[in-house]
């Protein structure tokens, strides 16, 4: 399996894990919804985030651009689906940008490392030298 490959699908199990316990389980949305967000949020994130801004300006950068098109790619899909939405909708879409961007700084060294073979010191090393 290509490494790019195997990249994605990790994405794509971590959104819909993150999708499917906050919105679907959550705020009870229907699991079609879940699926929306998943086809278009993971790919998106993956071919602008990962692939085009990672290995050019770093994981820094690239978490800075992940965050805002998690967040408004999450209320985009709302709106489009007619959602009606609240605060407690936005205090939501707050806390899956936060464990997403979390799960995307671990996600990007893993980048670095294995799919753009980039020497990068691993989590555990970086939390050693602290």
């Amino acid at each position: 399996m290509s490494k790019y490959v195997k990249a994605l699908l990790i994405k794509l199990l971590r959104f819909t894990v993150n999708f499917s316990l906050f919105i679907g389980l959550v705020y009870n949305e229907p699991f079609s919804h879940v699926l929306i967000l998943i086809v278009i949020l993971a790919p998106a994130t993956y071919l602008i985030g990962d692939l085009f801004i990672l290995p050019r300006f770093g994981g820094t950068v690239a978490l800075l651009i992940d965050a805002p098109l998690i967040f408004s790619g999450v209320w985009a899909v709302h709106v489009w689906l007619g959602v009606s939405l609240g605060y407690g909708h936005y205090f939501l879409f707050s806390l899956i940008t936060i464990a997403l961007c979390v799960e995307e700084f671990i996600y990007h060294i893993y980048m670095e490392r294995n799919v753009f073979g980039m020497d990068r010191p691993t989590l555990t090393e970086m939390i050693n030298r602290l």
